[in-house]
């Protein structure tokens, strides 16, 4: 079997000094890198990958809204109804994808890839463990006629890595890497190459201030954030299963569904729970230019992501909006305005405000 294997839990990793951090950012800027202060944690987090039964698999059912192109992966012909029309703008959108890297050479990819960072203090983004080149597909693969093609097939991908090759991170990474996002390549916030969005396929049970006031900063300066919720799910709606950054109010918690829009047994429920996106069996780019069948949180946020950056493409810059919004005039609002409501009538703590729609 070819698959992610990830792990359980936390563990405690080793401490990077503040010193170190500060001069690895002040090498690619001469401005302060944020307005918050930066402090060294040693509580490690773990992306969100599927439970080793959910990986691979599939099923021959006819469903209405398939449609007949063998490049689009089952969850993308869900979110746009077997009308995919991804491919055909071109505005220029960034999407930051904070994961384990991505594979730089990849077909699929590379013709998109418009900026590389590490902000875990190495010296390579090119994606050994295959979890961020995973979402990457989900997001933004060209549309070529072979493999994949992704939610918006000309996004501006944004590789950070923030997580090593065994699918670990610190925290101190993922704050780091939050804010190159909000930087950009020129490494001046404020600018048009600062990104529009932010995917992270990752999360933990808890997490420093630092984090939190990170991800403030990003949504202050405009920036839509999205985070898988996570696969401690117990298949029970009424428990609560907490995890960050996708619990923070800045943040779209992304839930995960099947082909039959049912929600996943592992997907997290709860009062943070925003919307649901396809995360069983999802086909996409893999490493060493490959392509798998994963499932988990982790491939329902970038299918978010995705749709995200193809709303500002077509529409333009809107403002972020709140988990309450359920107008069209902001990201968050158009999309619970435009969700497939599944489940209890209204926003519900497993489906969030629906299935997210094209």
């Amino acid at each position: 079997m070819i698959g992610l294997v990830l792990y359980a839990g936390e563990r405690k990793l080793k401490n990077k000094a503040l010193a170190g951090m500060l001069l690895l950012l002040f090498a690619i800027s001469t401005l302060p890198v944020a307005s918050f202060t930066v402090t060294t944690v040693s509580k490690g987090f773990t992306i969100y990958g599927p439970p080793d039964w959910l990986i691979g698999g599939g099923d021959d059912t006819t469903y209405p809204w398939q449609d007949d192109d063998p490049e689009t992966p089952w969850g993308i012909e869900r979110v746009f109804n077997g009308d995919y029309d991804g491919d055909q703008v071109t505005t220029s959108v960034q999407v930051a994808i904070l994961d384990t890297g991505i594979d730089l050479d990849h077909p699929d990819l590379y013709p998109n890839i418009a900026w590389t960072v590490d902000a875990t203090g190495g010296t390579s983004v090119d994606d050994k463990n295959g979890h961020g080149t995973h979402v990457a597909g989900t997001i933004g693969a060209i549309r070529d006629n072979n493999g994949v093609v992704g939610m918006y097939a000309n996004v501006d991908i944004y590789a950070i890595k923030v997580l090593g090759n065994g699918g670990r991170g610190d925290w101190t990474d993922l704050v780091t890497g939050i804010m190159y996002a909000c930087q950009g390549p020129d490494g001046v916030e404020g600018t048009a190459d600062d990104a529009d969005v932010i995917s992270m396929s990752l999360g933990g049970s808890s997490a420093p201030q630092e984090v939190h006031d990170a991800i403030i900063h990003a949504y202050n300066l405009g920036i839509v954030i999205v985070a898988a919720a996570g696969n401690e799910g117990d298949g029970d709606p009424s428990t609560e299963e907490i995890s960050y950054p996708a619990a923070y109010a800045e943040v779209i918690a992304v839930g995960a569904t099947d082909k039959d829009d049912s929600v996943a047994s592992f997907s997290n429920t709860g009062s943070y729970l925003e919307v649901a996106a396809p995360g069983v069996s999802i086909y996409s780019t893999y490493k060493n230019g490959g392509y798998d069948t994963l499932s988990g949180t982790s491939m329902a946020c970038p299918h978010v992501a995705g749709l995200v950056a193809l709303i500002i493409a077509i529409n333009g810059k809107m403002p972020v909006g709140t988990f309450d919004d359920t107008g069209t005039d902001t990201i968050r609002g158009y999309l619970h305005s435009t969700a497939l409501d599944l489940g209890p009538s209204g926003w519900d703590p497993a489906y969030g405000y629906g299935l997210i729609q094209r």
